[in-house]
């Protein structure tokens, strides 16, 4: 991957897939906010935002572990679902936009697990 907006593009359709495996309706939308529109297997509607990250890095010099980095400025506030998405884990987080209230994420790689995905996707869109 070369640049954001290709990073950008596979982390959604990514994530795209992940949400209809588990029976999540999904639309790609080229609207200012949002990048899908998911309706969930009880006919809720949920805005969604994709997060990616390709790998996880070192932040600073003085850090000994890899994290993944998510920036999240825009998404404080947002009502509906974010997704962060490790591309190279091919898994995926959710949460909900309002309990957001950092501007940056970081997580260990170990914070990505199959588990983890289940879970965080069935609490976020009420499955």
């Amino acid at each position: 991957m070369n640049n954001n907006i290709e990073k950008g593009r596979i982390g959604e359709l990514f994530a795209q897939s992940v949400l209809e495996s588990y029976g999540i309706r999904t639309s790609h939308v080229d609207i200012m906010g949002d990048d899908l529109w998911a309706k969930t297997p009880a006919d809720v509607f949920v805005k969604v935002q994709v997060k990616s990250s390709s790998r996880p890095i070192l932040h600073s010099a003085h850090h000994t572990m890899k994290k993944y980095s998510f920036a999240l400025h825009n998404m404080r506030k947002y009502d509906g679902a974010v997704l962060l998405v490790a591309l190279d884990k091919q898994l995926l987080l959710a949460r909900w936009g309002l309990e957001i209230v950092t501007k940056t994420i970081k997580l260990a790689p170990t914070s990505f697990t199959k588990q983890a995905q289940d879970e965080s996707v069935a609490k976020c869109f009420n499955l």
